[in-house]
């Protein structure tokens, strides 16, 4: 997604910049997170082990658990709310920046009009920028289903148990579209796969809004 080309014929107020060394890191970062949780958890093994020297398998099995289930589990979850905080505050700086040069008197604020968080930006997008942009209906739900796991994780860090029955069934509706997460014993568990798709739709995203607002107002 990221490129830092063509920038000396810009805007510096434009937030674009920033957002894409954000992208660039985030996205570099993402691709070694399945090397580092292996590191951990092979480390957290051999420091276990190690204390039970000459015990039965059944004192230590549950090294096995927490290395194989919960330690994965445990380091996923947070990007599922970096990824979506990435992309709401991308979009937002930029349909600010867009409102501040089009003198338009609305700002885009969490209070606006819409079902979901896509289609507040489509809705401002249309009513108050009259941009001819807007986000397609795949990546409208997309971004939905991100939102609703993202909530799921910071707000009762993966217990289903403590989330309302709407809630529980949005999730549970999510995971039938077996996109990469899942709710064994009530708990969410999410794969990697999920992660860098996750990362694929909200760069792919905040790209194309970048791409008509610098076409826009001439940076490229």
């Amino acid at each position: 997604m990221v490129s830092l080309l063509n920038f000396f014929n810009t805007d510096f107020d434009y937030p674009g910049i920033e957002i894409k060394v954000e992208f660039a890191v985030m996205q570099e970062y993402l691709s070694h997170l399945e090397t580092g949780i292996k590191a951990v958890c092979d480390s957290y093994v051999k420091t276990e082990e190690s204390k039970f020297n000459n015990a039965e398998y059944l004192e230590y099995q549950y090294i096995y658990t927490v290395a194989e289930d919960y330690m994965p589990r445990i380091i996923r979850m947070p990007f599922v709310v970096t990824i979506y905080t990435l992309f709401e505050n991308s979009v937002n700086q930029l349909l600010n920046y867009a409102q501040d040069k089009e003198a338009k008197p609305i700002r885009f604020t969490k209070d606006c009009d819409g079902n979901s968080p896509a289609s507040k930006y489509n809705k401002y997008l249309a009513d108050v920028l009259d941009f001819d942009f807007q986000f397609n209906n795949q990546v409208v739900q997309a971004i939905s289903d991100i939102n609703a796991v993202r909530n799921c994780i910071a707000h009762a860090n993966g217990n289903l148990d403590s989330l309302s029955q709407k809630r529980i069934k949005m999730i549970k509706n999510i995971e039938k579209q077996k996109i990469g997460i899942s709710t064994d014993t009530y708990h969410l568990d999410i794969t990697y796969e999920f992660l860098n798709n996750s990362m694929l739709t909200v760069s792919g995203a905040v790209e194309n809004l970048m791409e008509f607002i610098e076409a826009r107002y001439g940076f490229r």
